[in-house]
C-alpha cells in the first residue's frame, strides 16, 4: 500500500475516530492511516539469523509462549525492519487480540493501515531519542534507536500532575535502565492533533517500512493465507526439488552402467578382433577394421565388374587370334555401370548375334542379349548385357 496523504490520517480517541485534518470526515474506503493508541501494547526488538516470515513468527510464539498460553488472546506481529547476511532484524508487537479492530460499519479496514499511535512518532525524534505525546486524554512515549522501537506505551493521564513532564522523567529512567544513554536534548514532547498529524505525516513518508504492520482483523486474516500459500509453495518446490533429485540420481547410475557397458562391448570387440586376425595393430573401431580386412581377403566383397576386365572379356569373344571375327557384329555403342556392360551394336543375321552372345559367355562371365529390332535396309539392331556370373 502507498504512503497515505496527510488528509487521511485518522486517530482512535476515547470519543472515536477523528480526522486530524480537522474536517470530521469519515474514514474512506482505502488509502487511510488509522493511529489507535492501543492500552495493551508492547514492542520487543528480535534479530533472527532467518528470514522466512513463517519461521520469525514461530520464533516469536516460542519467545512468547507464556505469554500467549493465557486466557485471553494475545496477538504478535513481527515487523521486519532490517535484512543482512541471510537474517532480518526488527520489532515485534504484542497486544492483546480482544484490541485489534475488526471491519465495521464506518470504518472499512481491508484497504487501509491501522498503526499503533507510538510508531507514528518516530519522525519527530529522526528515529533516536524519546517521543511524548499527549492530547485528546491521552499520553503516549515511545523510545526509538536506529528507527527501531524500544519501547513504547499508550494510557490516560491518571491526574493533574500525571502529563507530559512526568512520562518524559519516567521514560529517561527507562533508557538509563536499558543501557541506553539519553538526555533532555533527546526528548521530544508534542501536544495537539496538528503536531501529531505532521509527525505521523513525516513518519509515512520517511520509513515505509513500517507499513508492514497493519493491526486489523482484516489484514491479519490476509496475512496469514499469504503465509500458508508460501508454505504450500515451498513444500511442492521441496518435493519437486527432491523428485529431481532422485531422477537425476537414476539417471546418473544409468549413464554408469551404459558407459560400463560400452567399455566392455569395446573390449570384447577388441580382444575379439586380435583373435580372429592376430594383429598387433592399434584397434579403434573392430567392427569397420573386420570389414575393411574381409573385403581384402574376398576381392572387395562384390563381384569383380570392374571396366576393364569386362572390356577385355568383350574384346576376347569378339577377336579371333587378334582380328576382328568378320562374321560378327558391329560395336556401336558401349554403357557401363556398377554392375556390368551395356552393348549397343547391328548385325546382318541373327546368327552373327547368338555367336557373339556364345563367344562373350563362359569363364565366370554371364552375357544376355536383348531389345533386337529391324532396322531400315535390312539389319538387326540390338543390345548386349555382359555381367560377371554370380557363381
Amino acid at each position: 500500500m502507498a504512503s497515505p496523504q496527510a488528509t487521511s490520517i485518522f486517530l482512535k480517541s476515547p470519543g472515536g475516530w477523528s480526522s486530524l485534518s480537522g474536517d470530521g470526515a469519515a474514514v474512506p474506503s482505502r488509502g487511510a492511516l488509522l493511529l489507535v493508541p492501543f492500552a495493551t501494547l508492547s514492542v520487543h526488538p528480535f534479530s533472527f539469523a532467518f528470514r522466512s516470515p513463517k519461521d520469525v513468527r514461530d520464533a516469536l510464539a516460542l519467545r512468547f509462549r507464556p505469554l500467549l498460553s493465557g486466557e485471553t488472546p494475545v496477538e504478535v506481529l513481527p515487523m521486519v525492519l532490517g535484512r543482512k547476511d541471510g537474517g532480518v532484524s526488527g520489532a515485534a508487537w504484542c497486544l492483546s487480540g480482544e484490541e485489534i479492530p475488526d471491519a465495521a460499519p464506518g470504518l472499512p479496514l481491508e484497504k487501509n493501515v491501522v498503526w499503533p499511535l507510538p510508531l507514528a512518532l518516530a519522525s519527530a525524534v529522526n528515529g533516536d531519542g524519546i517521543a511524548v505525546y499527549s492530547g485528546e486524554g491521552l499520553l503516549v512515549s515511545a523510545l526509538f534507536r536506529k528507527g527501531v522501537p524500544l519501547f513504547c506505551r499508550c494510557r490516560a493521564p491518571e491526574g493533574e500532575e500525571d502529563g507530559a513532564e512526568e512520562e518524559k522523567r519516567w521514560c529517561l529512567d527507562l533508557a538509563a535502565s536499558l543501557g541506553e544513554e539519553m538526555g533532555e536534548e533527546d526528548v521530544w514532547i508534542g501536544e495537539g492533533e496538528e503536531i501529531l498529524r505532521s509527525a505521523a505525516e513525516a513518519t509515512a513518508s520517511r520509513y515505509p517500512a513500517f507499513f508492514s504492520v497493519n493491526f486489523s482483523r482484516p489484514a491479519l486474516a490476509a496475512s496469514r493465507a499469504r503465509e500458508r500459500t508460501a508454505g504450500m509453495y515451498r513444500r511442492l518446490a521441496a518435493w519437486a526439488a527432491a523428485a529431481g533429485l532422485f531422477f537425476c540420481l537414476i539417471q546418473w547410475t544409468l549413464a554408469g552402467q551404459i558407459r560400463s557397458s560400452v567399455a566392455a562391448f569395446s573390449h570384447q570387440g577388441e580382444t575379439l578382433y586380435r583373435e580372429v586376425f592376430g594383429s598387433d595393430e592399434r584397434v579403434v573401431d573392430p567392427l569397420s577394421q573386420a570389414r575393411g580386412k574381409i573385403a581384402l581377403l574376398s576381392g572387395g566383397g562384390k563381384k569383380d565388374n570392374s571396366l576393364s576386365l569386362l572390356l577385355a572379356r568383350l574384346g576376347k569373344a569378339w577377336t579371333e587370334e587378334g582380328s576382328r571375327r568378320g562374321d560378327f557384329p558391329v560395336l556401336e555403342q558401349l554403357r557401363f555401370s556398377g554392375e556390368g556392360l551395356d552393348v549397343t551394336g547391328t548385325a546382318e543375321r541373327m546368327e552373327a548375334i547368338s555367336a557373339l552372345r556364345t563367344a562373350a559367355g563362359g569363364e565366370g562371365f554371364r552375357p544376355s542379349i536383348g531389345d533386337i529390332q529391324q532396322i531400315p535396309g535390312g539389319g538387326l539392331r540390338f543390345t548386349l548385357s555382359l555381367k560377371r556370373s554370380e557363381s
